[in-house]
């Protein structure tokens, strides 16, 4: 057996209801990434759903014990990659062939804590320039409860054709 069989096997032997159901979505999750039906390792880990037209972006992510921090709530740090999920994708759809945008600032204004199954972040383009692009996102809950708000930069780049990390492993 190789050691991550092992480490499976105490992992489940060790688990609680709550670790085997996070374990399972990860990895069915995981597995849809090897499928091609996510583009990035994150986006499985967090069940991402997209949806981008030419006016706006929405990111969906479930909101379960997987993203929330030591007192039980969405993590800050998860609802920023939310929001940078979806003005990112945004601002990516609307660069023309060979280019691409990347964060440049992103600042986020936390308004009350999620407590619906299901978080969406929605983003508008605001101003979009020759070079950047500036772009607005807010969190909601299906009943319309408003957790977040951002504005985020973003800096168009030619593309690479591999990300440097990517090239170095």
């Amino acid at each position: 057996m190789n050691p991550i069989t092992h480490q499976l096997e105490r992992i489940l032997e060790n688990s609680s209801a709550e670790d085997l159901e996070i374990l399972t979505d990860y990895l069915t999750n995981f597995e849809k990434k090897q499928q091609g039906e996510f583009a990035t390792y994150l986006s499985a880990s967090l069940d991402m759903t997209r949806i981008t037209d030419d006016q706006a972006s929405m990111v969906s992510i479930p909101n379960t014990p997987h993203i929330h921090n030591n007192v039980g709530i969405p993590h800050g740090g998860i609802l920023a990659v939310l929001l940078d999920t979806a003005m990112g994708t945004l601002a990516n759809s609307k660069c023309d062939p060979g280019f691409a945008a990347v964060t440049t600032t992103l600042t986020i204004n936390y308004l009350t804590v999620a407590d619906e199954k299901k978080i969406s972040a929605q983003a508008r383009v605001i101003r979009s320039g020759r070079h950047t692009m500036v772009l607005e996102g807010n969190i909601f809950q299906e009943d319309g409860k408003h957790i977040a708000t951002a504005t985020g930069s973003f800096f168009i780049i030619p593309k690479k054709e591999k990300p440097a990390i990517a090239s170095q492993q």
